[in-house]
Order: structure tokens, then sequence, then C-alpha cells
């Protein structure tokens, strides 16, 4: 699918050096636009950091079959992070190939943003719910606390215009979607919701 008349235009034709290109797939594409929405990290130089918890290594992993075709030649791998009083967090991660500056272009302005007239497919809002989201029983939610507030009323600007699905912003700071838009906001992201995630919905 193509961006719709009038959304932004993300590249998917990325050039390193004059004959050094990557080209992503349409879908390949909008992965990546739900990583970067939620947990992925862009590099200033273009690298792009997709990393989770080892008890999401099937979610991971998923991303990484996905996606490696844009990869370096390493597979994921874990890494242990040591926090604060000496406990310890262990993760998997992967990278992407260093094309990718123009995407930081247009996700980063000093902090990530959510541009304005981005197109946010159902894959793409799929992705950034297992990434971000989550079902508390009673309301759909995603993180949205690390975006400013103008990049928030971005992201209910494009939900509601483009799918009509309505959301407020909690005083954390996370997007909630309303009840009346449940229907219409799982329907679209069900079908791309993998296995291991499923816990995710209602």
């Amino acid at each position: 699918m193509g961006n719709t008349v009038g959304s932004l235009e993300v590249p998917i034709v990325l050039r390193a050096r004059k004959r050094l290109l990557l080209e992503l797939t349409e879908r390949q594409k909008e992965i990546l636009i739900g990583c970067i929405l939620g947990d992925a990290y862009i590099s200033p130089l273009g690298k792009i950091r997709i990393e989770h918890s080892v008890k999401q290594r099937d979610y991971i992993e998923w991303k990484y079959r996905e996606l490696s075709s844009l990869c370096y030649g390493a597979k994921p791998r874990e890494i242990v992070h040591v926090l604060r009083m000496g406990k310890q967090y262990q993760s998997i991660f992967f990278l992407l190939r260093q094309y990718f500056r123009p995407w930081h272009t247009l996700f980063y302005d000093g902090k990530k943003i959510f541009p304005r007239d981005l197109h946010v497919t159902p894959l793409s809002l799929a992705v950034w719910y297992m990434d971000d989201g989550c079902w508390t029983g009673k309301k759909a939610v995603i993180s949205a606390e690390s975006f400013g507030g103008i990049y928030r009323e971005h992201m209910q600007e494009a939900l509601a215009r483009q799918y009509g699905i309505e959301t407020v912003v909690g005083k954390n700071g996370k997007l909630v979607i309303r009840k009346k838009s449940h229907d219409m906001f799982f329907s679209l992201i069900a079908p791309h919701i993998i296995p291991f995630m499923k816990y995710k919905l209602p």
C-alpha cells in the first residue's frame, strides 16, 4: 500500500554512498514505522536498534525474520544491563544497517516525534501497539509519555482522520482508545497481532 494523498512520504529506497542502496518492501516499511513509534531507536547516523526483554524473544525473532534483509550479519543477541542497586536486566537486540539517516530526520527533533501527516497503516498500528500498548481489561492504552504534547495531538489527529478512532490523553501521558472506538481499533490490528502477543487483545 502506498502513502495516501497528502500524507508524509517515508522513503523506502535509502542511500549510504553513491552506489550503496538499501530498498525496503512496503511491508518492511510499515513494520518499521510501528517499531519507531514504539521501542526502536534510530541513531543520528542512521543505524536502527531494535531491543526487547528476553521474555519477548518470540516477538523480536519475528521482527528479525521480517527485517533480516535490512540487517547486519549478526543475529539477535542477548545483553545484560546492570541497573541501580546491582539489579540486572536481560534484553535481546539486533541492528539495522546504517542507511536510515533520512528516517532520523523525519522521526526526531532532538527527541522522538510523531510527524504530522504520518500515514499509519493497520500493520504499523499493530506493531506500535505490540511494542507499547496494553489491554487493561477495560480499555486499550498506548504509552506515549516520551512524546511531547503536540506530538500526542498529532497521534490523535492521525487516528481520527484516517480511521475515525477517537482517543484521549490521560494525565500520565498515555493515549487511551475511547470505548466506542474499540471495535474499529481491534478490527484493524487483530489480523496483524502475532500469536505470542494475543494477550494484548480483549
